[in-house]
């Protein structure tokens, strides 16, 4: 079969920059992405060394590899290394890659802070490893569950340590979700609806929605976690009022769904690599599609089953297990939808199919596992034993871990322009299925047998002697199946056989460039006509059937993005150290601010020009206005996490603000300057987008005014308060909230400025109108303030008049 493919034509664009320098100051999606990718391995070898000193530590009972102190630091950063630091980038960094070329784009919606959430990737997991050299690592647990992560019980600043970090992983991640909810609903393809767009890109799309909610519950718990340690507060300790079970709650809002942000992602790979290699279209496209809609819902209303064990009320405990039950079946509907693509199709059984076969088996598994913990009465007997430990992992290795490989297999010919070798391909997978199957499934039976998890050594009396053994032999040739899949990425990455631009034959529109792609990605985009539109030109099919395949083509793209800045680097270090002034002293975090400000005023102060391609009649948001919506979005959950938490003290805990009393005289004046506030700006906008500069300056500088106004009423409030911090748990909510609230309002007033100072400047350049990229960053700054004025007046009423 001739196959047609449109390559791109990018020579006019500038020559790619080599060296180490082109990897410290590059946007580009794809080197972003292998940066992700690459970092991500080197945490994931790490984890697995950790993993195997756990598993020789139990190989036989009375082992002294480790001490209990060394063995918790070890699980413990197992963990989070596994989670934060491997399985979450890994994904990322392959939709970093692909999600572009996919949908057509010739990048990232914003580049550079496509770039500053990799740098905060790597300097936060950084600052997590440089703990075991500032006394010890974190030892309690990648949930860390309080009041076990109080200085009590872990007195070193491990714990410390891992609250910053995950600050940094976590503002990572939000990041690059508003970069790809942006990108997908701004620079898809002409013709690309978010229905016809790849299911691995609908499903970043959707995993980006789940992170944006998820993670700040878990933002907010580590600040209060953060507080406790630090300064003394108590919101987290039952020897000072404290309510432990709050941690729980917020951790596991955001526990729950992190399996799922895991998961869908893995699930997009499965649905590119199963059709193409049975070559047969996706069965039942759209209820996939839905499913995947499905479980993002539902993976916010199982964090429960995490608590069963807690004492929680009977009837939460029986809805929380009934959606635990409900949540199986989008899944299992996927694994069906797979095997009837499988069925009567021509299988190609190359490494990525190998995996996508040894992930519909072996996560299956781990699925009815799941299901079985569902009930309440078996939980109870089998939580904190080693039964859990093998459902985690044969969920989350059987389903991240196989499909990242079946993805990396896939779509390494397109980043490389070069095969990973068949041959040892194949043998890596069947010394992982193998591997996975000795190391975990004995643990299921250990958990039945009452092995408890975390402990770091047993008895020789217990009848676990056997299967530890057969676990951690296990473990050594799951770990030979690792290093021999790095040693093919370096072997192939130089020297393996070439690919072509479309070696699979595939239909979506990555494969419709040169391998590896070029800067820009594409200078034309075939006509889409369907969600195939490489099959379509194939065999001209439909409403392209009376057009020259090779000469079909779409309308020249947007300019080729920029290709390199530093800024996004020295952003992402002075963020840094503001993270080690939090670990150390105020004044390294205000040197840390000042150089932010500093390395931001330059970011800024470039010329922004508004990437989309035509602007829409009847469009209300910009794209920098839907950034902003969306990271509205996620910061609202943040504050609503710590009003929830403030609000289940009152209810539980009514001495909580014994000593504590609020005058509300000052508060509703200055609610009303904060208020008044928002009217400026709102009526600033609006003479903006009408080109009445003289109005729209005055009123964003009646807004700052306001906005600063009430930070100086806010600071009385404080000094006159008659109680600090630690006063009582009242007193710590009151200054918890107000203080992050103040926070968002000074970086509010910190964007207005600078507002004021790009419009002035478009002013003296006499442009005469507005500017579509300051209309976008008006359009941003104004929903901004807006999200502040409303937050506020919620904060008013929990803390001044409940």
């Amino acid at each position: 079969m001739n196959e047609v493919i449109l390559t791109s034509d990018v020579a006019a664009s500038a020559a790619r920059p080599h060296g180490l320098g082109a990897w410290l100051t590059t946007t580009d999606h794809k080197r972003i992405g292998i940066l992700y990718v690459a970092t991500g391995l080197a945490f994931f070898l790490v984890g697995v060394g950790f993993a195997m000193l756990m598993k020789t530590q139990l190989i036989r009972p009375g082992m002294h590899l480790l001490t209990p102190e060394e063995y918790s630091q070890v699980f413990s950063m197992h963990g989070t290394t596994m989670i934060f630091l491997f399985a979450m980038p890994m994904l990322i960094g392959v939709a970093n890659y692909v999600v572009p070329l996919q949908i057509g784009a010739r990048d990232m919606a914003f580049p550079r802070m496509n770039a500053l959430s990799y740098w905060l990737f790597l300097f936060g997991g950084l600052l997590l490893y440089s703990s075991f050299a500032f006394g010890g690592a974190l030892d309690t647990g990648w949930f860390s569950y309080a009041p076990l992560s109080l200085p009590a019980y872990s007195p070193h600043d491990g714990v410390t340590f891992w609250t910053v970090s995950l600050a940094l992983l976590g503002a990572s991640s939000i990041m690059g979700a508003i970069n790809f909810i942006v990108t997908m609903l701004r620079f898809r393809a002409r013709g690309m609806g978010l229905w016809q767009m790849p299911i691995f890109s609908v499903a970043t799309f959707l995993n980006s929605f789940l992170i944006l909610f998820a993670f700040p519950s878990l933002t907010a718990a580590i600040a209060m976690l953060y507080l406790d340690r630090h300064y003394g507060t108590a919101f987290f300790n039952p020897a000072k009022g404290g309510e432990p079970i709050i941690w729980q709650h917020l951790f596991w809002f955001f526990g729950h769904p992190e399996v799922y942000i895991l998961i869908l992602p893995a699930f997009g790979i499965m649905s590119e690599v199963v059709p193409v290699f049975s070559r047969k279209q996706l069965f039942g496209r759209n209820t996939m599609i839905i499913m995947l809609g499905v479980i993002l819902v539902l993976s916010f209303l199982v964090w429960g089953h995490h608590m069963f064990t807690t004492g929680l009320p009977t009837l939460f405990n029986t809805i929380i297990a009934g959606t635990t039950m409900l949540i199986a079946i989008p899944t299992g509907v996927k694994i069906f939808n797979w095997l009837a693509t499988m069925w009567g199709g021509s299988l190609r059984f190359k490494p990525p199919l190998l995996f996508a076969c040894g992930l519909i088996a072996l996560f299956t598994v781990g699925g009815i596992t799941g299901v079985i913990q569902g009930a309440v009465p078996f939980d109870w007997q089998a939580n904190a034993t080693y039964f859990i430990v093998a459902h985690l992992h044969n969920v989350l290795i059987a389903g991240t871990v196989f499909a990242v490989f079946a993805g990396i297999y896939y779509w390494f010919p397109k980043v490389t322009g070069r095969f990973l070798s068949d041959r040892v391909g194949t043998v890596q997978f069947w010394l992982t299925v193998v591997g996975f199957s000795l190391t975990f499934l004995p643990m299921y039976a250990l958990g039945l047998l009452g092995m408890p998890r975390r402990v770091y050594t047993y008895a020789p009396d217990l009848g676990w002697n056997t299967l530890n053994l057969v676990s951690s032999i296990g473990g050594y040739i799951l770990a030979t199946s690792f290093i021999i899949f790095i040693y093919n990425l370096v072997r192939s990455a130089r020297s393996g056989e070439k690919a072509g631009d479309n070696p699979w034959r595939a239909w979506t529109l990555e494969w419709a460039t040169t391998s590896p792609p070029p800067h820009g990605n594409f200078n034309a985009l075939p006509p889409l006509t369907s969600e195939r539109p490489l099959w379509d030109l194939q065999h001209a099919v439909g409403a392209s059937a009376a057009v020259d395949p090779a000469a079909a083509v779409w309308r020249p793209l947007a300019p080729v993005p920029e290709q390199s800045t530093v800024t996004p680097f020295f952003v992402a270090l002075s963020v840094l150290l503001v993270a080690v002034g939090l670990l150390s002293t105020p004044v390294v975090i205000a040197l840390g601010a000042g150089l932010l400000l500093v390395t931001l005023a330059i970011w800024m102060g470039g010329r922004w020009v508004e990437p989309e391609i035509e602007t829409v009649p009847g469009r209300r948001f910009s794209f920098m206005g839907v950034g902003m919506v969306v990271f509205i979005g996620s910061e609202t959950v943040f504050f609503g996490a710590l009003i929830a938490a403030i609000i289940h003290l009152r209810i539980h805990l009514p001495q909580s603000g014994a000593g504590t009393h609020l005058a509300t005289a000052f508060p509703v004046i200055n609610t009303t300057i904060l208020v008044l506030s928002g009217v400026a700006v709102h009526y600033a906008q609006v003479s903006y987008r009408k080109q009445r500069q003289g109005s729209f300056f005055l009123l964003l500088v009646l807004t700052i005014i306001l906005g600063a106004a009430f930070l100086g009423g806010q600071a009385w409030e404080y000094t006159h308060l008659g109680f600090g911090l630690t006063a009582s748990l009242a007193a710590s909510a009151f200054f918890t909230l107000t203080g992050f609230h103040g926070l968002h309002v000074a970086c509010g007033i910190c964007v207005l400025i600078y507002l004021l100072v790009r419009a002035s400047r478009e002013r003296r350049r006499g442009t005469g109108a507005a500017s579509p990229g300051t209309s976008g960053m008006v359009d941003a700054g104004t929903y901004y303030w807006h999200f502040v004025d409303a937050v506020w007046v919620v904060v008013f009423i929990v803390v001044y008049l409940l």
